[in-house]
């Protein structure tokens, strides 16, 4: 890298640590042209930062898959995984998990991040579920990035949202994957969420989160959202669920401590969670399994009719 970009280099980092400050005081200290972050910052990072490839277009692509076969009776107890597969790798180790570490092979539905259509397939081919999956951008391993839903009941009108903002480096836009899961006759409203990492902006991810939380409809019965939220501090992660349970939503994996790791390290919780109108029996996260840097968060749901009990927060 030659001294003209290693300099642009350090002054788009200088301004986008001017633009945390400011906004962790109250006030942005720099401002950017919009939420899709045009300006001053991702100017000159385009000029050491090829602009990451997004997929704009609300409607896809969108891939599926049948390979279910439908249980004959609603489960005793319904079982929703969040899962981020790091860029979609280690397939078979994840198939593994899988198949042998409790409660995963009970699994009724899994939200999965950073991952790629041919991984998908082949992890709902091979355990046998239905799938829906959304790819948001390119990662730079020149694989498609993006979040599933995989269940063993039929999956039925797939949405993709696209969260407001973009990466102010990268340029990646975020999305949550979003589809109605038919268990048994009780339909459950899904989201796979992979929002913006902690050192953006905070006004960024703050409208992510609201822009999830408008979207689920105020009828929809019984609702699951779950994924990588990306919350570093205890701090961040109370803030995340501030805006949950205030929205009427229950912190099902509240209390597991972390979920990924980093440098050999356990810093924080950040996959999580969410639900209305599901009764948790009890949860837990998967520190044996190390496909990834996260570790698969299950909650394990009081199934029959799907009773409606607690909203209060947790």
């Amino acid at each position: 890298m030659g001294g003209r970009k290693r300099a642009a280099l350090a002054i788009a980092w200088l301004l986008l640590a001017l633009l945390l400050v400011g906004s962790c005081a109250g006030g942005v200290a720099l401002a950017t042209t919009g939420l899709p972050g045009g300006g001053a910052l991702p100017a000159l990072a385009a000029e050491f930062v090829e602009p990451m490839q997004n997929y704009d277009d609300p409607d896809g692509p969108l891939y599926t898959g049948q390979y279910a076969i439908e249980p004959a009776a609603p489960p005793d107890a319904l079982v929703v995984v969040t899962y981020n597969l790091r860029y979609g790798e280690a397939i078979d180790e994840a198939l593994d998990a899988f198949r042998t570490v409790a409660p995963l092979p009970e699994a009724d539905i899994i939200l999965m991040q950073e991952m790629d259509a041919p991984g998908v397939d082949r992890l709902a081919r091979e355990l046998g579920y239905n799938y829906v999956y959304y790819p948001a951008s390119v990662a730079e391993d020149g694989d498609d990035f993006g979040n599933a839903i995989l269940a063993r009941w039929p999956i039925a009108d797939p949405v993709k949202l696209i969260l407001p903002g973009l990466h102010p480096i990268s340029g990646q836009q975020r999305i949550a994957t979003r589809a109605v899961v038919d268990v048994g006759g009780a339909p459950v409203l899904a989201y796979a969420v992979h929002t913006e990492i902690a050192t953006t902006l905070p006004w960024m991810r703050d409208a992510q989160i609201d822009a999830l939380i408008a979207d689920i409809p105020a009828d929809a019965a019984r609702v699951v959202i779950g994924g990588d939220f990306n919350t570093v501090t205890a701090q961040g992660t109370a803030a995340l669920v501030h805006r949950f349970v205030r929205a009427g939503l229950n912190h099902d994996s509240a209390r597991l401590g972390p979920t990924f790791t980093r440098f050999g390290l356990r810093p924080s919780a950040t996959d999580h969670l969410f639900s209305r109108g599901l009764e948790r029996l009890d949860a837990g996260v998967l520190r044996v399994v190390v496909a990834s840097d996260h570790y698969p968060v299950w909650v394990r749901y009081a199934s029959g009719p799907f009773a409606t009990s607690r909203v209060a927060p947790r």
